[in-house]
């Protein structure tokens, strides 16, 4: 079976958008990739400088308010302080801190300070929010709060699942902390040699991050991580990559961040010439491990590194979560998702819409929005008004977590900030990624293989309207270059004209191919014509 209009612009725009990272607000630099960058004579990592920077990415981020929240920075370590009204805006907060280049971690003093509500409605909320999500409702977990503080009980199958039911949660207003004690009961016990070798798997076919720099070692279901990596995000992501199955816990304190090494001394390009046979072991290993996707087995089938998913899911989540898990292997050039989603039950509209207005209403992050919501025969409809692009990715994410949904049509409009330059189709052109919250607590883009969503409805969002002068718009994207740990401002020229932003150059993989096109657009080019081009045969 080949997949349908195979060309090799459907090919970039595919990889583009998958490409944002791991990671935050919409317009950070926020990948889990070692950093690519050398050192520079024309400027320095400094700790004022990362103080800006972070100050500069929480500004662009929609789900955190930057003026409640101060940054202080002392030999690369970030200490975050203030007040924000949500528990994941204050762990957004961190994660757009990770992700700077230089920040080697980060202290967090953030207080939530969020809208009072009683503890029983709190409870109640987040008890429903797991029995209604189609991949919690089975989870045998149980609720209590007190003073705003929810405590999750009970036990689950895999470190997944414990950290989906915990993100889950958060995303109910009113809370201010969750204590996750939910133990993991495995269904077998394992080997440490088993487990060893899953965790390097893992490891070295994750696109985000080089396994070849880092050594696990298994003992008695621990794992201890030492080598070096680019970043304190890519630490994160490489903590929660060794968490496979039968591993008890991790230990990540021996894993040196290492910002300033240069791709062509320290590190080791991963290779993507990978047979399909490979790559397909590696799609199937990661679609086990998603919380989402492991109760379905889709079919899994590679033709020159292309994935064609095929089968059925229950879901609509968990089609748009294997499409990421497949993005996010080494090798991987496009995914075909064929998956057709089959929800088991009776099609009742009218609770899946009760279900629908019940979840946007609890969501922390579409406060002050103005969202109407139906379903018919299955189909999410979303209309009204959001304040960002964010907000409209966070209502389309809702809309596809809702039990029985096999559609979403998103309709909402964003005011005042972006304006919509058209509608894309969703196979076969590019899109302008929004940053969202993910399961298992990261913030990201669609890319990002933590986030696990791709909607099929986005409306292209060209970023701020023009109101810089092409000077000051060049100037901040090649700051964005500068601050990113994933793209070299070296290999990539910027010219700026009436606000479109022309890149030209080379990039050392597909990922800092599309972060250079979404650090454009963040910059304020109204427009980005990416004209990079990515050298053969590496992937990071």
């Amino acid at each position: 079976m080949k997949p349908l209009k195979l060309k090799e612009w459907a090919k970039r725009a595919a990889i583009g958008r998958w490409s944002a990272s791991l990671l935050i607000a919409a317009g950070i630099q926020t990948l889990v990739l070692p950093s690519l960058q050398a050192a520079t004579t024309e400027k320095g990592i400094t700790d004022s400088g990362i103080t800006t920077a972070v100050e500069g990415g929480l500004k662009l981020d929609k789900g955190v308010f930057p003026n409640d929240v101060d940054v202080s920075t002392s030999q690369g370590i970030v200490t975050l302080s203030g007040s924000v009204d949500n528990l994941l805006a204050k762990e957004r907060a961190v994660m757009a801190a990770k992700s700077i280049r230089g920040v080697r971690e980060v202290i967090d003093q953030i207080t939530v300070t969020p809208v009072s509500r009683s503890d029983e409605d709190i409870r109640k909320d987040i008890q429903t929010a797991l029995q209604q999500d189609p991949a919690t409702e089975s989870y045998q977990t149980t609720v209590s709060v007190q003073d705003a503080v929810a405590t999750l009980t009970g036990s689950v199958g895999s470190y997944a699942e414990k950290q989906l039911a915990a993100r889950i949660a958060k995303g109910v207003k009113g809370i201010k902390e969750v204590r996750n004690d939910v133990t993991i009961n495995y269904m077998a016990k394992r080997t440490d040699s088993e487990i060893a070798a899953d965790v390097k798997a893992r490891l070295q076919w994750d696109i985000w991050i080089n396994g070849g720099l880092i050594n696990p070692v298994v003992k008695d279901g621990k794992v201890t991580l030492t080598g070096t990596i680019g970043s304190a995000i890519s630490k994160s992501r490489a903590f929660d990559d060794a968490w496979v199955n039968g591993v008890t816990s991790v230990d990540d304190s021996g894993l040196k961040i290492e910002t300033l090494t240069h791709n062509g001394t320290q590190q080791k390009f991963k290779s993507a010439i990978s047979s399909d046979s490979e790559i397909k072991q590696a799609v199937q290993a990661a679609l086990r491990l998603d919380a989402r996707v492991s109760a379905f087995s889709p079919d899994v089938t590679v033709e020159d590194g292309v994935v064609i998913l095929g089968g059925s899911v229950g879901n609509l989540k968990a089609k748009t979560a294997a499409a990421q898990d497949a993005k996010n292997v080494v090798g991987v050039s496009l995914v075909d998702n064929h998956l057709k989603v089959r929800p088991n039950g009776s099609a009742d509209a009218a609770a899946m819409e009760k279900q629908l207005k019940a979840a946007l209403l609890w969501d922390p992050f579409l406060d002050n929005s103005t969202i109407d919501a139906a379903v018919i025969h299955r189909v999410a409809y979303l209309s009204g008004a959001v304040d960002s692009s964010f907000q409209k990715a966070e209502a389309q994410d809702v809309a596809s977590r809702i039990k029985g949904v096999v559609e979403v049509r998103n309709r909402l409009k964003v005011e005042p900030e972006y304006y919509s330059i058209s509608d894309y189709d969703y196979d076969y052109y590019p899109y302008y990624d929004y940053g969202y919250y993910d399961d298992y607590g990261y913030y990201g883009y669609y890319g990002w293989p933590y986030y696990n969503q791709s909607p099929y409805y986005v409306s292209g969002m060209s970023g701020p309207q023009p109101y810089l002068s092409d000077e000051q718009i060049k100037k901040n994207i090649e700051d964005r270059f500068f601050w990113s740990p994933f793209v070299d401002r070296d290999d990539i020229k910027v010219a700026v004209n009436g606000g479109v932003a022309t890149l030209t150059g080379t990039a050392g993989t597909w990922v800092g191919w599309g972060e250079a096109e979404k650090d454009a657009r963040k910059g304020g080019a109204t427009f980005v014509l990416n004209r990079v081009t990515v050298n053969k045969g590496h992937w990071w």
